[in-house]
């Protein structure tokens, strides 16, 4: 009998220690959080926010994030003093327990040495910046839930410029934008349930004035017209950019299909989201609507970013692939801002390179965006691929652009964006 008590004494703390413990990282999860806060009262929650881990994680796959957080956890564990600890959160955060007065300075100095450092993962050191947020948290359950909320939020704010921010500081501005990235999210679903979407279209000219348009997307809810700026941010943080652009494409494929072009060649590009070229089956998802709405594929350009042109995401490159094959065209969008170099862009598998605005603007009076335009388009002509120069404004910007070698011309001089049924 004692030796079945004493078995069943060590299968119950054993238990107890599997159900406080992550399995994958190895931390302690949410409910040991919960019970060392009931313990020990003025302990200082701090939520550490990691920039880029979850897009970076939908390319590596999940055990990349987990293999991160590792990492983090063995160089953040020398900086800890007794009594202070770790904890997972799911998604892109960790939990750090402080203790005593200096919270803020030394959540700092963890900030700082983590930014400072390069720290890897899935063998590859990865481009992570660091934000954290700090505060004392009143109660469990569904309190210390809110609170974690509110400090996640905070933190992925103090991300952007890698720092630190106090909750207690900012509570009543944390809570009212909490809630409003909750009613924006709410916005956002009901317009796609209801399918409210405006199509706009914006003219890419030639040196002759013939070309096709652009698509560019609003979203009508509640009588406000809501502009990308505001939704597209929501739509990749929620995970909804495939239904949000198969719902676009779709809308416009109806229009195309009503409205029968007179004669051959593109009319319209449409832009896809990271995420949405991530799905292995994307490819196949608009190829069959083109069938079923009897658009021929020629009539479209897919446009992507050049981040998803050039990455090695086995299911991004197969979807551009097949797409070409099918006769779609594809664009790369923001040219020149993010991962291209001459190495990758000979082995790009595009038709349409577009120049980032940042080239365009001050082409008229800064000489060096001058041979940039030149040098992307002498290099476009040795590949066979169309230029065309995102932003153009002026008469000036637009003969130097032509003169450069560009084909196409977007921006307000060519045309604003106009509704799609006008």
């Amino acid at each position: 009998m004692t030796r079945i008590w004493q078995r069943s004494e060590w299968l119950f703390l054993r238990w107890q220690r599997q159900a406080m413990t992550d399995p994958l990282t190895g931390l302690p999860n949410l409910r040991a959080l919960e019970q060392a806060l009931t313990r020990d009262k003025g302990l200082v929650v701090c939520c550490l926010h990691m920039k880029n881990l979850e897009f970076l994680s939908r390319h590596y796959g999940m055990m990349m994030r987990v293999q991160f957080k590792r990492s983090v956890t063995r160089e953040l564990r020398p900086l800890l003093r007794s009594g202070e600890q770790l904890y997972q959160l799911p998604g892109c955060e960790l939990i750090v327990i402080l203790r005593g007065t200096q919270a803020s300075e030394r959540l700092q100095m963890i900030v700082d040495h983590l930014n400072d450092r390069r720290v890897s993962g899935c063998n590859a050191n990865l481009d992570i910046e660091f934000g954290a947020a700090w505060g004392e948290v009143e109660g469990t359950g569904e309190a210390l839930h809110h609170t974690l909320g509110q400090l996640g939020w905070l933190a992925e704010q103090a991300s952007i410029n890698r720092q630190v921010l106090a909750l207690t500081n900012s509570l009543d501005v944390v809570s009212d934008q909490t809630s409003q990235r909750v009613r924006l999210l709410n916005k956002v679903k009901r317009a796609l349930d209801e399918n409210t979407l405006v199509l706009y279209a914006q003219p890419i000219q030639d040196a002759q004035g013939k070309g096709y348009h652009e698509i560019l997307t609003r979203l009508s809810s509640d009588g406000e017209l809501m502009s990308p700026a505001r939704f597209i941010p929501v739509i990749a943080q929620f995970n909804l950019s495939a239904r949000f652009d198969m719902q676009v494409i779709e809308t416009l494929l109806r229009w195309m299909q009503a409205h029968p072009a007179t004669s051959g060649g593109v009319r319209f590009s449409v832009n896809l989201m990271p995420l949405t070229l991530m799905q292995p089956d994307t490819s196949s998802r608009l190829i069959s609507l083109c069938a079923r709405y009897a658009i021929s594929p020629q009539e479209l350009i897919i446009e992507v970013t050049e981040e998803q042109a050039m990455s090695n995401s086995a299911s991004s490159i197969c979807n551009i692939q097949q797409l070409r094959q099918a006769g779609f065209k594809i664009a790369i969008d923001d040219f020149g801002t993010g991962y291209a170099n001459f190495e990758r862009l000979k082995r790009l598998e595009a038709d349409i390179i577009k120049i980032d605005g940042c080239f365009v603007q001050d082409i008229v009076r800064d000489p060096q965006d001058v041979l940039i335009v030149k040098a992307i388009c002498e290099l476009a002509q040795a590949k066979s691929l169309t230029v065309v120069a995102e932003y153009v404004e002026t008469e000036e910007q637009r003969e130097l652009l032509l003169q450069a070698g560009v084909d196409y011309l977007q921006g307000y001089l060519t045309g604003k964006p106009e509704p799609l049924e006008r």
